[in-house]
């Protein structure tokens, strides 16, 4: 097969440019001659994964499908979401920092632009499917109360989690809502296999149509349960194992699905972790055991998958060091379709990086953390840092040299005496220094005990006695 690439000058490129020039010439409200050009885009987020649970990273657990992604594109090695789910969804829906947003857990603000809305009014057909938890608790005032799917931009919306008072199960047995519509299913019914289905034949509906799919995926987030292809698995880490290879079979669905339509070729698919994984799972990474580190704001709490592809207009194979994050989905995927963005966004187009043209597109990640929820017996950490590929600061004055010291045990003033590292160490002290002062970010809040939610949790169905 002929591969379409220019040197310097990518598909992508040549997509932009010429979307400017149609963009020139076509009537305002009339969009049908910039759809031929632009891709689908199938956005996938996975549940409580860091990077040690994807074999194309080394981890001990097999996911060909996502390694295969991988090899078909671009595999991110220094990919980073924020510790903990809520912070991460907003801050990848909107492209922007979450202290300019984010006021609470399970909240997206209704003021808001997201990247859906933004396909949406840009002639795209629009999904959610799997987790949403962006409503609210359910026991809000409406005036307080987060956006719904279809406020965010989704014209079908399929999720579990749409506010939590009637969240129930996200597995067997599970409760889900269909467009504003809850449902609970037979006890037999495994949520995830009802969700990726819904999707797959979404794309089959849509498939004259240019379509955006947001996948946040309910695996593999505990409880640990069995999955239809684990039955026999007893331990936290063989059902964990086994859920990660059922996301994974999850994904291989959807590439399936894609290139039976003949879509594949023209679909952008990215997978990215929405947190490091929970801290009861410990997995294998080459020659070292990681354990997970949601909710932390070291690497292990951060550091997740992150893969991007698109056969017809990425090279495939390549493997980059850049530093990049969750905020640079909005602008990136912006950026392939030659799309103008109406708002200012904090991410960055990682598209010199995808297509060679420069090592990085920034200089650190900076994360003003602050989810205001309990994690299991305790309040979530706050902090504000910012880091680079070598080194991390606090905005408390914390600061380690992250490069050998994954986790964060050695103190600053240790390694500033390092006579080796000195120099080193405090020409980057200087400027991830500059950068935490000048973000003009708020004052954290205090970490916060989040109240105990009273949940409604529907009985399975009558039509479902007797049912194998």
């Amino acid at each position: 097969m002929i591969k379409i690439y220019l040197p310097k000058v990518s598909l992508i490129s040549c997509l932009w440019i010429l979307s400017l020039t149609v963009y020139a010439e076509r009537d305002q409200d009339h969009q049908d001659g910039l759809i031929a050009i632009r891709p689908n885009v199938v956005l996938i987020l996975v549940d409580d994964v860091g990077v040690e649970t994807v074999s194309a990273y080394g981890s001990e657990i097999p996911t060909p499908y996502i390694d295969r992604l991988a090899e078909e594109g671009v595999l991110f090695t220094n990919g980073h979401a924020t510790p903990v789910c809520t912070p991460t969804r907003t801050r990848l829906l909107t492209g922007t920092y979450n202290f300019k947003h984010y006021s609470r857990f399970m909240h997206l603000d209704k003021s808001t632009y997201t990247v859906s809305e933004h396909f949406k009014g840009h002639g795209y057909g629009t999904l959610i499917v799997g987790k949403w938890q962006l409503v609210g608790t359910g026991t809000e005032k409406e005036s307080k109360r987060g956006k719904t799917p279809q406020e965010a931009g989704f014209d079908e919306s399929f999720v579990w989690n749409y506010e939590h008072r009637s969240r129930g199960s996200r597995f067997w047995g599970p409760t889900l809502t269909h467009n504003g519509d809850i449902e609970r299913f037979c006890d037999s019914d495994f949520g995830p296999d009802l969700l990726n289905g819904y999707l797959t034949d979404f794309i089959r509906r849509k498939k004259e149509q240019p379509f955006f799919i947001y996948y946040p995926m309910v695996l593999a987030h505990d409880p640990w349960v069995k999955t239809p292809d684990s039955m026999d698995a007893e331990t936290t880490r063989e059902r964990f194992h086994g859920m990660m290879q059922y996301t994974d079979k999850m994904v291989g669905n959807v590439m399936r699905v894609l290139e039976q339509e003949g879509l594949r070729e023209d679909t952008i698919i990215w997978l990215i972790g929405d947190n490091g994984t929970h801290e009861d799972v410990i997995t294998r990474m080459g020659r070292r055991l990681v354990r997970g580190g949601k909710g932390l704001t070291t690497s292990n709490g951060t550091h997740v998958p992150f893969i991007l592809s698109w056969p017809k207009g990425i090279e495939s194979g390549q493997t980059v060091d850049s530093l990049v994050e969750v905020l640079d989905v909005f602008p990136t995927l912006v950026s392939f379709v030659g799309d103008h963005i109406p708002v200012a966004l904090d991410g960055k187009d990682l598209m010199p990086v995808i297509s060679g043209d420069k090592k990085e597109v920034r200089d650190a990640i900076f994360m003003h953390y602050a989810p205001s929820w309990t994690g299991g017996s305790f309040p979530l950490m706050h902090a504000r840092f910012v880091f680079n590929k070598d080194y991390k600061l606090y905005g408390d004055g914390r600061f380690y040299r992250i490069a050998s010291d994954i986790n964060e045990v050695v103190p600053s003033r240790y390694l500033l005496d390092d006579q080796s590292l000195e120099q080193d160490a405090r020409d980057n002290y200087r400027k991830l220094e500059s950068i935490i002062t000048n973000m003009n970010d708020p004052p954290l809040a205090p970490p916060l005990r989040s109240p105990k939610l009273r949940r409604q949790d529907l009985s399975e169905p009558s039509r479902c006695r007797g049912k194998l």
